[in-house]
């Protein structure tokens, strides 16, 4: 049996970068995980360097709940966004890029073209990495739509 998710929150706060890690692991794979706290994990600054997603398994469980986000068009999610863009465009840029493209829904279109008009300078490829999202997922609603 899992623990319940609030227990998992909790364990995310643990000094032990292991039990944050076999946390965040869970909390991918667990069935009542909301968009947003898929989106938490997936953005987690202890994953920014992929070191020990093998060891873990984290890789598998990150790529499970791909799946999960496609089409949300939860708020929470967009607003947890674009609040950790704000907080440091370079540092974040990519990251929200990739869930954006994962959601692959009009409103990711929409933050994406307000991304477009902040993108920092650094990393030099922001910019290059917000249109091929973009141009992906406008592609993908029209398939879809057709």
């Amino acid at each position: 049996m899992q623990p319940d998710l609030t227990t998992l929150q909790r364990r995310l706060t643990s000094e032990s970068k292991p039990v944050r890690l076999k946390t965040l692991k869970l909390i991918l794979r667990h069935p009542d995980s909301r968009p947003v706290d898929l989106v938490r994990g997936l953005c987690s600054e202890d994953i920014r360097n992929f070191e020990f997603l093998k060891e873990f398994e984290l890789d598998d469980a990150m790529r499970e709940s791909w799946a999960r986000l496609y089409q949300v068009v939860d708020a929470g999610v967009y607003r947890y966004l674009s609040k950790l863009y704000r907080s440091n465009p370079e540092k974040h840029v990519y990251h929200v890029v990739h869930v954006l493209n994962l959601l692959c829904t009009r409103e990711a279109l929409d933050m994406l073209e307000r991304l477009r008009e902040s993108v920092p300078e650094r990393p030099e490829h922001a910019r290059k990495w917000i249109d091929d999202a973009h141009e992906l997922i406008s592609y993908k609603l029209r398939s879809n739509c057709s």
